[in-house]
């Protein structure tokens, strides 16, 4: 005679054989590149490393006692920059797809590098707009952090072997 408790994990393994029978059945997706799950990872660390830096740049305004009006500033001048380039980083986004797929022309790699130094030097406008809000003490501390920044990222990195 089967107990209700044999019967119920008789019960329970003929629904785990069933289930995993479906789940075996549904197509797999197709992963034959080694590649896509390199790239994942890639964009993984590029987006921490971008975190990184977000965290890295909060903390030096921080350190520099920035006022409530020079905060503003700062805030409106990134706005304006992010959204004065949104068309731009949009194209650059669909040509990478383009790239990540296989179908990137030369002309649209072209594009890709032109709109990435259009970028670049939107960025360094940028910078050049905070900079001005700042008063000459915050500009001597900036600089000051910069520097402890470089000599920190020198220490961290292990020396470069030359390849000759």
């Amino acid at each position: 005679m089967i107990t209700p408790a044999k019967f119920f994990i008789l019960a329970w393994a003929a629904g785990m054989i069933l289930v995993g029978t479906a789940v075996a059945q549904q197509p797999q997706p197709n992963n034959n590149s080694a590649a896509a799950p390199a790239s994942n990872q890639q964009r993984q660390m590029r987006m921490r490393r971008r975190g990184m830096r977000m965290r890295g740049i909060a903390r030096g305004l921080h350190e520099l006692n920035l006022t409530d009006q020079q905060r503003q500033q700062m805030r409106s001048i990134a706005q304006s920059q992010f959204q004065s380039t949104e068309t731009q980083r949009q194209e650059l986004r669909q040509l990478a797809q383009k790239r990540r797929t296989g179908t990137l022309t030369d002309a649209e790699m072209a594009r890709a590098r032109e709109l990435r130094q259009q970028l670049r030097q939107s960025r360094q406008g940028v910078r050049t707009q905070m900079v001005a809000v700042l008063t000459p003490e915050q500009k001597t501390k900036l600089e000051e952090l910069k520097k402890t920044r470089s000599a920190n990222r020198q220490r961290s990195r292990p020396p470069r072997q030359r390849t000759t």
